[in-house]
């Protein structure tokens, strides 16, 4: 059973009182649902229309070209929402889905309680449309840093883009990788193996030190203080 007092704390119901979030709870009939790891918890233009919340766990969203190729689009941790209501497109000829990577909760909220005011147009409501709407222009800001990732043409290239991205975040030379090397090689859709060759060279020609999910650059250069702080008003 989920906790009363965890409802408030997710990013689609932040900004409401924990007694309206269970007034919404109890008006939306949300069932959970648990999924194992490699489970798959909503397949993208399967008719379902519903908006999901992790509530526990981490999950990827991941497409799977008509070739059979697997790209990680998006990496869901606790409070991530998913569903057709936010998501940017989907291709008919391919397949993108949530597939679980740990054991995992999900709130399956109803997509039409979502986008229709009742009928006291409640700020609750109104809050809980605002905070959709925020989570939806995240996840595009989110994608214009991937599509920019992408559109580099070598995997070294893409690493410093990515790195720089980072970098900009933290306002600092220094940062911690959201997610694993492993991770990483599918966010920049690299080989994992070529990827750590490069890092390797990255580290022997002394651009940066990489200790697990720290990363840290040895030289302003090619990252001047001041692209650093173009880049996060980008």
């Amino acid at each position: 059973m989920i906790e009363m007092q965890e409802f408030s704390k997710l990013p689609l119901f932040s900004g409401n009182p924990e007694t309206e979030c269970q007034r919404m709870m109890e008006c939306f009939r949300a069932p959970l649902k648990s999924f194992r790891p490699g489970e798959t918890a909503y397949t993208y233009g399967g008719g379902g229309e519903t908006v999901g919340i992790l509530l526990t766990g981490t999950a990827a969203v991941v497409k799977i070209d008509a070739g059979g190729g697997r790209t990680v689009l998006e990496r869901l941790s606790e409070g991530g929402v998913f569903g057709e209501l936010i998501a940017f497109a989907s291709l008919p000829c391919d397949s993108v889905s949530v597939v679980c990577e740990t054991a995992c909760e999900v709130l399956l909220l109803p997509q039409e309680k979502l986008t229709s005011t009742c009928g006291k147009a409640c700020d609750c409501h109104r809050i809980l449309i605002e905070n959709m709407l925020s989570l939806i222009s995240r996840k595009a800001f989110a994608l214009s840093e991937r599509v920019e990732v992408l559109s580099c043409r070598t995997i070294r290239e893409k690493l410093l883009c990515c790195f720089r991205i980072f970098a900009a975040k933290e306002h600092s030379l220094s940062f911690t990788l959201p997610f694993s090397l492993s991770a990483l090689a599918d966010y920049i859709c690299s080989d994992r193996s070529a990827m750590m060759r490069e890092l390797k060279r990255l580290r022997e020609e002394g651009f940066l030190e990489v200790s697990g999910r720290n990363v840290r650059f040895l030289s302003e250069h090619p990252f001047e203080k001041a692209d650093l702080c173009a880049a996060s008003l980008v």
